[in-house]
């Protein structure tokens, strides 16, 4: 795919879901898939897995139907495995790959991956130079404002990555070490904008149209992308169009909840079978009525079902009682 399609897309769209691991799982982007997303973007896999062929690993990578351009987001360190990797999921039909410089979680930084990669500015550019060499697909990168408070970079490394030649870069608005507990820095972001060409995407608490507005006014990034006011909340793209429009969005009623997650509770069976997918729903049911009157007994409940029908049942059994505050909204300061 050139180039020129994914940044117009980009631009015209303004919105960039996020892969997340845990929930952007081939279910979730089945589901994503029919509410018209312009872009879907796997969880989070290793590069060295991906190069190996790893089983489990390829099966992460299944692309559901639709006309969105597919996403891959690799994690790694070492630039001749994300070269082969790179070059299989192109020929498997992806449209972009994202490398990820942001995840905090131990596992993946311990090893130099992740948002470690920031502090690392010269492999960070290997990483990436090798990998735009090696395929015809865009290449973007997922960074923070640094590993740490007392190691800001973002705009040196976003400088860098440009001129290795990325397509794009999206900016979570905190440092690595304050992950999600302290206001969104937009000034911050707003520098990495002003000091690069391509575009940029603004991350951090897009968690609703208004939000978006928020972060596009800010910063003056070039789109959004929602993160983890994505997760079971697939209306999010909807609702931020109907903003960049200067429309109303209206929250789904408690009934389209329940159909949308039945349907997403059959396509996570359908994927894993039974027993993982049931597994799977215990994670993901409550979030889709997160803030309703029976959440509290909906995960109590959840503890002694074993079965997808026991799942349905269960799901039925909520009652329009919780709708008037599903999804309490909290106004921007």
């Amino acid at each position: 795919m050139p180039d020129g399609e994914f940044i117009t897309r980009l631009l015209d769209e303004k919105i960039l879901p996020a892969p997340l691991a845990g929930y952007t799982d081939y279910p979730y982007r089945r589901l994503l898939s029919e509410f018209d997303a312009p872009f879907i973007c796997t969880e989070m896999v290793s590069c060295d897995a991906v190069e190996r062929r790893n089983p489990s690993t390829m099966r992460m990578l299944k692309r559901p139907k639709g006309t969105h351009l597919d996403g891959v987001q690799f994690f790694g360190r070492n630039p001749e495995t994300m070269i082969g990797a790179g070059e299989l999921v192109e020929s498997l039909g992806f449209s972009y790959i994202d490398i990820n410089m942001g995840c905090t979680v131990w596992a993946i930084t311990r090893n130099g991956a992740g948002v470690s990669l920031m502090n690392d500015p010269e492999r960070a550019g290997a990483v990436v130079s090798g990998l735009v060499e090696a395929v015809s697909i865009p290449v973007t990168c997922k960074i923070r404002l640094g590993e740490n408070s007392s190691n800001i970079n973002a705009v040196e490394l976003s400088m860098q990555l440009e001129e290795a030649g990325v397509s794009a870069i999206t900016v979570h608005g905190r440092s690595g070490d304050k992950r999600f507990a302290e206001p969104v820095n937009y000034l911050a972001i707003k520098e990495v904008v002003e000091a690069v060409d391509i575009p940029v995407v603004g991350n951090g608490d897009v968690s609703s149209g208004e939000y978006a507005l928020h972060m596009l006014e800010s910063t003056g990034v070039d789109a959004v992308m929602p993160g983890r006011g994505l997760v079971c909340n697939p209306w999010i793209i909807e609702e931020i169009r109907s903003a960049l429009r200067g429309g109303t969005f209206s929250d789904p009623s408690l009934e389209k909840r329940k159909q949308v997650c039945r349907r997403h509770m059959e396509y996570l069976v359908d994927f894993y079978g039974e027993e993982d997918g049931v597994f799977e729903m215990k994670k993901t049911l409550p979030k889709y009525f997160k803030g309703a009157v029976h959440a509290v007994d909906l995960r109590k409940s959840m503890v002694w079902t074993s079965s997808y029908r026991d799942m349905l049942d269960l799901l039925d059994r909520l009652t329009e009682s919780g709708e008037q505050i599903i999804f309490n909204r909290q106004p921007i300061d």
